[in-house]
Formats: structure tokens, C-alpha cells, sequence
């Protein structure tokens, strides 16, 4: 048993850095969808580089019978901490008689402190963000360091409220963020909330309009500048940046396995000198050769599949451990084992196997048992 433990651990380690590589990465995927879940819920209008979007489209977008109610906000921005850097999310400026209407419908509730007073430095955020900031509720995000730089908002920001149950989301009253922000940054945006499952709808009616303006009445100066933020829109662009990433992943996935495999074969190979004796005398007491082959694959079969188990179970346990211990009190966001991980490693098992089966076999089969025993 104990010879086998220079493949095992070749086919273990292998397993767990292929998985733990495809994981982190996973974990960038993760991250956008986790701090942008909020569009799984509002659809954002905006403006990129006027303060208003033309009242006419407003109104437009407002009368698609898929549109339940919107809500206008005043945004500004925060940094928050993810495992691939900075992320920027967004800070919503909400009029007082929305705000409770806002957290409710991005699923949240208030489970400590209190709402923003009205053109006050104040904010509600999930329990996530504040943890990702290091602060708790009666604490204060300092600007310099926590918002975009140059800030939109050069005040210290007080955390009054901590959200949770829903998407992640901050916000802070409207009226001061209109004061505080300097025009040539504000912008007047919507959050547009879709009825019950007709967000897809919705959001296809309105980006229609914004591509092809004139087919509904407008010019195209009215909508050059309007930009409709939706979650299906922002991950499918992070998943094409992501797209070069994963093929030298397989690259390097083809690199690990081609090493471990021919490592794989060269302790296959002194392994089996290790037990030329065994062989040759299990062939002089008349074992047939195709007797001793089904051993040594049935061995190696169990080898690979142990190994890659161990392997598996091994990345598992150290990123639950990880998750539990560091990423989760920091607010910071860690993919699972997922199946594409377990699929990049499934080549080296396979490989490994038939690499150290074609060595032992075909040393097997030129095995002279009569020469073994007069050696020893």
C-alpha cells in the first residue's frame, strides 16, 4: 500500500489544484452575480453622460404593461472587496416615501437599527456589504478610503441600518445625495420593478425602443445616451471577458495532466520493479499473464478513483473551511465545487490510469518468470 502512495498523492494534488483554480475563478462569476443580484429584481434606467433621461422615454417606458411601478433614485457609488479586486456597486439615493417600498421590493427587511433621516449623511445596507466594509451598524464608512475615488459623496457616510433576507443593496436619502453630489457626476436614474415573472419581457421591450428609437417615435438623440442596466446584460458581459480565461485554463489543465500522467508512468514503472518478484512467482506457481493484467488494472482502477475522491473531497472540505473562516466575516464571496470543476479534473484520473497501465502491461507481458526467480 504504501508504493502506491507517490501516485496517489501525484493524482490527489493534481485534482485539487485544477479544482481550486477552476473554483476561483468560478468565484468571479459568483461575485458579479451575487453583488448585482438587485437587477435580478429592478431593471436600472439611466443616463451615462446627461443628468435626465428625456421625460418623453420615461414616460414611454413607464406605460409597458409589463412595468409594475418605478422608483426614482439619485445614485452614487461604493468599492466594495472581492477575491478578483475592487468591485463598484452602487449606492441608491431614495425619496423617504420610497425607501420602505425600495427595501421591500429588492426582498430585504430592517433587522437592526434604523431608516435614513431625510438630508442626513446616513445609510441602509445588507449585513454582506457592511461586513465587506469591516463596519456594523452605528459605524462610519470613511470616504477616502471606502468610495470611488474622486468621491461622489466627500462626506463619511454613517451606517444607521443593516438589511437582510433579500439582494444586496445600499441606500441613503435622496435629498442629500442631490446636495452633495456635484452635477457634473449626478444623474437622475429609475429603478423599474416588472410585475411577477415579466422582468425578461420587459426588459426586451425597452432595450427594442433603445435600438431601434424611431420605430417608436423618438429621435435618436433622445436615446443615445440611455442605458438600460439588467442583471442577464451585466453577467453575459462579465462571462465573455471570463471567456479567454477558461481556454488557458485548459491549456494549463492539459500541461498538469501531461506532467502527472508521465510523472505518473515513471513511478508506475519503479513500482512494478518493486514487484517483479510477486509477479514472477505468481506466474511460476501458474497464474496465467492475463490473470495477473486484470490485477494490476483492477489495482490501478482503484488507485485513480481513490485518488481522484480524495482529490475532490480535499478541495471541498478546504474551501467550506475557507468560505466559514475568512471569506463569509469579510463579506467577500467564494464559489462552490461546482460540476465544471469536477469536469477539468476527470482527464487526470483517465490519463494517469492508462498512462501507468501501458507501462506495468507491457512490461508485464515480456515478463520472464524463470529469469525472476533464478535473480533471487
Amino acid at each position: 500500500m504504501a508504493r502506491t502512495l507517490p501516485i496517489g498523492g501525484a493524482i490527489v494534488i493534481s485534482c485539487f489544484l485544477i479544482a481550486a483554480i477552476v473554483t476561483l475563478l468560478n468565484s468571479v462569476d459568483r461575485s458579479i452575480s451575487t453583488h448585482y443580484g438587485l437587477l435580478r429584481h429592478f431593471s436600472v434606467l439611466t443616463s451615462q453622460l446627461e443628468r435626465e433621461v428625456a421625460p418623453e422615454v420615461v414616460q414611454r417606458v413607464k406605460r409597458d404593461p409589463n412595468l409594475s411601478h418605478a422608483i426614482v433614485v439619485t445614485p452614487s457609488g461604493n468599492n466594495i472587496r472581492t477575491v478578483f479586486g475592487q468591485l463598484p456597486v452602487p449606492l441608491y439615493g431614495v425619496d423617504a416615501s420610497d425607501m420602505k417600498l425600495a427595501i421591500a421590493d429588492s426582498g430585504n427587511r430592517l433587522v437592526e437599527g434604523r431608516l435614513p433621516r431625510p438630508n442626513t449623511p446616513e445609510v441602509v445596507m445588507t449585513r454582506l456589504w457592511a461586513n465587506n466594509f469591516g463596519k456594523k451598524c452605528g459605524e462610519w464608512i470613511h470616504a477616502k478610503k471606502e468610495m470611488l475615488s474622486p468621491p461622489t459623496i466627500p462626506q463619511d457616510q454613517h451606517i444607521v441600518g443593516i438589511l437582510d433576507g433579500g439582494e444586496n443593496v445600499a441606500f441613503a436619502d435622496r435629498v442629500y445625495l442631490q446636495l452633495e453630489i456635484p452635477d457634473v457626476v449626478q444623474r437622475t436614474s429609475y429603478l423599474m420593478v416588472a410585475k411577477p415573472g415579466r422582468i425578461d419581457a420587459f426588459n426586451q421591450n425597452v432595450q427594442a425602443m433603445l435600438d431601434n428609437p424611431k420605430k417608436f417615435g423618438f429621435e435618436d438623440s433622445q436615446v443615445r445616451f440611455v442605458k438600460l442596466f439588467t442583471f442577464n446584460n451585466l453577467v453575459g458581459e462579465l462571462r465573455s471577458h471570463l471567456e479567454f480565461l477558461y481556454q488557458f485554463l485548459a491549456i494549463a489543465d492539459g500541461l498538469v495532466i501531461g506532467a502527472v500522467a508521465l510523472m505518473s508512468g515513471f513511478l508506475a514503472n519503479i513500482y512494478f520493479e518493486q514487484r517483479l518478484g510477486e509477479f514472477g512467482l505468481l506466474s511460476a506457481f501458474g497464474f496465467r499473464r492475463e490473470r495477473l493484467a486484470r490485477r494490476v488494472v483492477i489495482e490501478t482502477g482503484m488507485l485513480v478513483v481513490v485518488g481522484w475522491l480524495l482529490g475532490i473531497g480535499l478541495t471541498w472540505t478546504l474551501f467550506r473551511v475557507l468560505d466559514a473562516v475568512y471569506t463569509t466575516p469579510r463579506g467577500l464571496v467564494l464559489a462552490e465545487l461546482d460540476i465544471l470543476a469536477i469536469r477539468y479534473t476527470l482527464p487526470i484520473p483517465i490519463l494517469v490510469g492508462l498512462s501507468s497501465l501501458a507501462t506495468v502491461l507491457s512490461r508485464l507481458y515480456r515478463l520472464d518468470p524463470i529469469e525472476i526467480m533464478e535473480r533471487r
